[in-house]
C-alpha cells in the first residue's frame, strides 16, 4: 500500500522558500537567502527527529510529525509494528489455548530433560504419579525410583513402551512410552492400564472356565456316542440315550445362562418408565409350587410373605433373580431341612431373603460368589448341578434395579441371600 506525502510537506517547503527569498531581497545577497533557507530546513529536520525520538518511546501510537518530512517512512514503520503486534497477540493466545488444552488432556504427559528433570506436565500426570502442584524441576527418575523408568528415559530409542507400577500405588499398573523431542528433551506418555489388565484377566479366566465347563459334558457325550456305535440291542441304546440327557441339558442351561448374562451386561439400565408394578408375593408362590413338584424335593419351606408389598421393576428379571436364589437354597440344603423365604416391608422399600440350612460359606469366599464360575472348595459343591452363573445373573439384574445382593453365612448353620426393591408407584 503506497502512502502519499501529506499536504503539510508542501507548505513547509513553501515557507522555507519564502524565508530564503525574503532574506535575499532584504539583504540583497542571494547567498544569505540560501543559507537562511538551509538553516530553516535544518531546524525543521531537527524538530522532526525530536518528534521521531519521542514517538519511538511508544511506537504503537499513530505517528504525529510536526512537519511531515518523515511521515511516510515512519507511518510504514508504524504499520509494520502494528501488524507484528497483532500477530504476536494471536500467537500468545494460541499458545495459551494450546497449553490449556494440553493440561486438560485425560492422558498423562511429562516433558523432561535427558537427566530426568521435569520441564512441563499436566494435571493428569500430577495425579497419577503423585507429583506436587509445582512439578517443574523435580527429577522424575528420583521420584519414581524404578530402574525401568530410568532406562526408558535415558534410552536413545523412541516409542519404546514399558509397563510398571505407579509410584503412588503399587497395585496400579501404568503403561509408559517415551518420545524424543531432541537430544536433550523427551516426552513421556503415561496411561493407567489397570482396568484393561483386569478386563483381559477376566476374559482369560472366562475362556478357561467356559472351556472347562463345556469339556466335561462334551467328554461324557462323546464317550457315550462312541459306545452307542457298538451297541447291539435297543435296550442298551435307550439306556445310553437316557444318560446323555443330563450332560446335554447341562450344556443347554450353560448356554442359556451365558446368553442371559451377556444380554444383562450389554443392555442399558432401564428407566423408570420401563418398569412396572410387580407382585413379588405371587412370583414367590409360583416358584415355590414349581420346586415342590420336583422329584428330588424333600425340604421344609417356611414363608413369611407380605401379600400387599408391590415393588417396582421388570417382572421377568425379578422372577429370574428370585428363582436363582431359591433354587440355590434348595440345592445346598440337605433333605428334610428347612428353607426360609421372606418378603417383607421395611423402612426404605421391600426386602426379599431366602435362608438355607446348608454347610455355610467361609467369609473369604463371600465377596467372590457373584463372579462367573466361582467355585467354593466346600461340601456345597458336592451336589451342585448349576452352571456357576446364577449369582452373576442375580447381581446384574439387581444392578439394573439399583439394588445389591447381600450375603450372610455361618459355617455349619447356613446362608442368607437377600436384596431390596423400591415400593410401587401409587396411581393418582
Amino acid at each position: 500500500m503506497k502512502t502519499s506525502l501529506p499536504p503539510l510537506i508542501f507548505r513547509v517547503l513553501f515557507v522555507v522558500l519564502v524565508i530564503g527569498t525574503t532574506v535575499s531581497f532584504v539583504s540583497g545577497d542571494a547567498i544569505k537567502g540560501t543559507i537562511a533557507s538551509l538553516l530553516a530546513v535544518i531546524i525543521l529536520v531537527v524538530i522532526e527527529l525530536v518528534q521521531f525520538s519521542r514517538w519511538t518511546r511508544n511506537p504503537l501510537s499513530p505517528p504525529r510529525m510536526f512537519t511531515g518530512l518523515l511521515y511516510v517512512p515512519v507511518n510504514r514503520l508504524f504499520m509494520k509494528v502494528k501488524n507484528a503486534r497483532g500477530r504476536s497477540k494471536n500467537l500468545v493466545n494460541a499458545s495459551k489455548t494450546l497449553r490449556t488444552q494440553l493440561k486438560e488432556l485425560p492422558e498423562a504427559w511429562i516433558v523432561i530433560k535427558s537427566n530426568g528433570s521435569i520441564t512441563g506436565t499436566n494435571d493428569a500426570a500430577k495425579n497419577i504419579l503423585d507429583l506436587p502442584i509445582k512439578a517443574s524441576g523435580i527429577n522424575l527418575i528420583e521420584h519414581w525410583q524404578d530402574p525401568r523408568v530410568e532406562t526408558i528415559i535415558r534410552s536413545p530409542v523412541t516409542d519404546e513402551i514399558i509397563e510398571v507400577s505407579s509410584p503412588k500405588d503399587v497395585n496400579t499398573q501404568l503403561e509408559v512410552r517415551a518420545h524424543l523431542f531432541d537430544d536433550d528433551h523427551r516426552l513421556i506418555l503415561v496411561r493407567d492400564v489397570t482396568p484393561l489388565n483386569r478386563l483381559l484377566t477376566t476374559r482369560q479366566d472366562f475362556l478357561a472356565n467356559i472351556s472347562h465347563e463345556l469339556r466335561s459334558p462334551l467328554t461324557v457325550i462323546v464317550g457315550y456316542l462312541e459306545a452307542l456305535q457298538d451297541c447291539a440291542t435297543i435296550q442298551d441304546t435307550e439306556e445310553i440315550v437316557a444318560r446323555l440327557f443330563s450332560p446335554v441339558q447341562r450344556m443347554r442351561n450353560l448356554v442359556e445362562d451365558l446368553l442371559t448374562l451377556t444380554r444383562l451386561e450389554s443392555s442399558p439400565r432401564p428407566s423408570i418408565y420401563e418398569m412396572d408394578n410387580v407382585n413379588v408375593a405371587k412370583i414367590i408362590e409360583t416358584i415355590s409350587s414349581e420346586i415342590k413338584e420336583l422329584e428330588s424335593f424333600d425340604h421344609v419351606i417356611e414363608m413369611s410373605i407380605d401379600d400387599g408389598a408391590i415393588a417396582v421393576g421388570i417382572q421377568e428379571e425379578i422372577y429370574s433373580a428370585i428363582n436363582n436364589l431359591i433354587i440355590n437354597a434348595v440345592r445346598y440344603t440337605p433333605g428334610g431341612e428347612k428353607i426360609t423365604i421372606r418378603w417383607l416391608t421395611v423402612e426404605d422399600g421391600y426386602l426379599f431373603e431366602v435362608t438355607d440350612s446348608g454347610p455355610g460359606i467361609a467369609p473369604e469366599h463371600l465377596q467372590h460368589l457373584t463372579e462367573r464360575f466361582y467355585r467354593v472348595d466346600s461340601p456345597r459343591n458336592t451336589k451342585n448341578g448349576g452352571t456357576g452363573l446364577g449369582l452373576a445373573i442375580v447381581k446384574h439384574i439387581l444392578l439394573r434395579h439399583e439394588s445389591t445382593l447381600t450375603i450372610t453365612s455361618t459355617i455349619g448353620e447356613g446362608s442368607t441371600f437377600g436384596f431390596k426393591l423400591p415400593q410401587a408407584r401409587r396411581s393418582t
